[in-house]
């Protein structure tokens, strides 16, 4: 995985709660967490299967394309490590937060960099680059379609179950890469409706018009 760094600036606006600004940032926390962890086990899948590819049976040049690790997969020798990942990116029931968050160095978590309270205001967070632009591009769908529902308000039943499939739409696109890696359908299941849920409070504070903007800067962590 690139290392590089991004800052994650996120705007803000109006009088917050202070238990408002722990179930944001634990919200943002979980999904980088997401993210990373299905990153990782990306990567790691890729390196076990060039390895099988250079092995004893000599270069296998069809097994490069997304398509043809999934397939990859269901011949490798089972038991590597899909089911433990699997487990540490779900967590379970009650669970604040995917399991990965125990093996990740001290460079590689979602870091607090600089809150400034205000109206405007900003929260900077402070993580590795690759994930950093995927929850970035996550809130700003986010942002784009409650926004734009605060605006026309809810009419009735009928907008309100668009609404809902638009932020499912949101978090199968965050998780997608899942489907490269060989989940099945019940596992993307279970890994949308996690997401779904991990993204409610920023839903609920984007509507509210307390969350407003989404962005990446380049910068190194502040020492403190």
């Amino acid at each position: 995985m690139n290392e590089e760094t991004l800052v994650l600036r996120v705007g803000i606006e109006g009088r917050w709660e202070a238990a408002e600004f722990a179930k944001s940032l634990s919200a943002l926390d979980q999904l980088y967490l997401t993210r990373f962890a299905l990153t990782l086990e990306h990567e790691e899948l890729r390196e076990l299967r060039d390895f099988y590819m250079e092995g004893p049976f000599g270069p296998m040049p069809y097994l490069h394309s997304s398509r043809s690790l999934r397939r990859w997969l269901k011949a490798a020798p089972p038991g590597v490590f899909r089911r433990e990942r699997q487990l540490e990116i779900l967590g379970g029931p009650g669970d604040a937060g995917p399991a990965i968050a125990e093996l990740l160095e001290d460079h590689e978590r979602l870091l607090v960099q600089r809150v400034i309270y205000g109206s405007p205001g900003i929260k900077d967070l402070f993580g590795v680059g690759e994930i950093v632009g995927h929850l970035k591009d996550l809130l700003v769908r986010l942002i784009d379609h409650c926004s734009t529902r605060r605006q026309r308000k809810l009419e009735n039943d009928r907008r309100e179950l668009e609404n809902r499939k638009l932020e499912l739409e949101v978090a199968k696109e965050f998780v997608a890469l899942a489907r490269d890696i060989g989940y099945t359908k019940r596992e993307m299941r279970q890994l949308v409706a996690k997401t779904v849920e991990q993204q409610q409070p920023l839903v609920r504070l984007i509507t509210a018009g307390k969350i407003v903007s989404a962005d990446t800067l380049e910068g190194e962590l502040e020492k403190g």
